[in-house]
């Protein structure tokens, strides 16, 4: 048994310790409850900007699961003729393997959405347009295009209707 003076810094250290931990503890605990009884504090809420966020920081690293967590129940059209289709409607299991190639095959240099809308006379859409620098991995010539990005509302949640690659 270990025994403490008291005032001794090991003491303090000790109940510190005991304390942070069971704040954390707690902290884990209130986010887990949150989870289970229901309420999202997932970006999937009234603004679109929070998926193209998360769609840029997956493109960038390159993670083709990142991506598809932004997929819905509906196919998706996809055209990325630099590394991918030329287009069609692919469904989530296609398309996770469309980015994996994808990912596998390029390396992004650079990925970020430089402008998004969302037209007033269809809110339930957004369109944003991401200028990309990438090269082959075999190559070290850079190429640069415009991802178009197209989210749609399903129930309460934006998901990816379109990805588009333009010169």
């Amino acid at each position: 048994m270990v025994t403490f003076r008291p005032g001794s810094r090991a003491l303090r250290s000790t109940v510190l310790a005991a304390v942070g931990g069971a704040l954390l503890g707690l902290g884990a605990w209130a986010s887990n409850a949150g989870a289970q009884d229901g309420s999202d504090s997932s970006p999937t809420g009234d603004a679109p900007a929070p998926i193209f966020a998360s769609i840029e920081r997956a493109w960038v690293v390159g993670s083709a699961d990142a991506v598809l967590e932004h997929f819905g129940k509906r196919k998706v059209f996809i055209s990325l003729p630099e590394g991918g289709p030329d287009g069609g409607t692919y469904s989530r299991a296609q398309s996770y393997f469309i980015f994996k190639e994808l990912f596998d095959a390029t390396r992004t240099e650079e990925f970020s959405f430089v402008s998004i809308r969302q037209p007033e006379e269809q809110p339930q859409t957004a369109v944003g347009r991401a200028e990309r620098t990438f090269r082959f991995r075999d190559s070290s010539r850079t190429q640069r295009d415009r991802i178009f990005v197209s989210l749609v509302r399903e129930g309460d949640r934006w998901v990816i209707a379109e990805i588009k690659s333009v010169r």
